[in-house]
């Protein structure tokens, strides 16, 4: 029998590859595949920048009203000594939501909903909330508050709530149209924390400081309709508890 050189079966111009792990070729191989699939997907992703931006432009804003300002929002200090502000949800977003939800309620499909600047306005008539020269919520009009209450408490953004007066002079237990439309705001802010409502709300009355803002082409009656209102105003800032 022939004796063979256990040195000669090995190629000397070839590296030996008895110490090697040949299964890491296959796993770079399959690697490289994983590689290129995921960088084909993130190349055909992209964000729907005019989709989003109708969506934050349905609403069509009316002329900016001399709102009260924002109340300072709640924060807490960063690791690093600065102020990190809450988020809160975008009213352009917040205000296709509500309306949705308004048209489909009885009680609250005549609320007017629409944005003011930086506020988004939720305009409710005083006629549907309140008796004339009173600041006591009707049933009709709690019932409406407390849907309303529902629809806002799962929400961040800070709230205020401004009651408005027309100019006809006011009598019996209210000592100025300023004193009645501030009561009916502290009513309504009431009615919303007892609804469910969490955060903190501002109310301010402002009597018939803004009559002149509403179109002078409307007949009188309808004006002073208008007039007697109480709007609940969204921030775009965290409201503090």
């Amino acid at each position: 029998m022939t004796e063979i050189d256990p040195a000669a079966m090995f190629d000397p111009a070839e590296p030996a590859v008895a110490g090697d792990k040949p299964w890491l070729i296959t796993f770079a191989d399959l690697f490289c595949v994983l590689l290129a699939f995921f960088a084909l997907i993130f190349s055909m992703s992209k964000v729907e920048t005019e989709k989003w931006k109708s969506l934050t432009q349905a609403f069509p804003r009316t002329v900016e009203q001399p709102l009260s300002p924002a109340p300072a929002a709640k924060s807490w200090p960063r690791e690093d000594g600065g102020i990190k502000a809450d988020p809160a949800l975008d009213l352009g977003y917040l205000g296709t939501v509500l309306e949705a939800q308004a048209k489909s309620n009885v009680l609250l499909q005549n609320a007017a909903i629409y944005l003011a600047g930086e506020r988004l306005v939720i305009s409710l008539p005083a006629d549907l909330l309140f008796a004339p020269g009173s600041a006591a919520v009707e049933p009709q009009g709690a019932s409406a508050l407390f849907e309303l209450a529902g629809l806002l408490r799962n929400i961040a953004n800070g709230v205020e709530v401004v009651g408005h007066s027309d100019p006809t002079p006011v009598s019996g237990a209210f000592a100025s149209n300023w004193d009645l439309s501030l009561s009916r705001a502290e009513t309504v802010a009431e009615a919303l924390k007892s609804g469910g409502f969490g955060r903190d709300i501002s109310a301010f009355g402002v009597s018939d400081a803004h009559f002149s803002e509403l179109p002078e082409d409307l007949p009188w009656l309808r004006r002073l309709e208008l007039a007697r209102r109480v709007d609940i105003v969204l921030t775009p800032r965290q409201g503090a508890f």
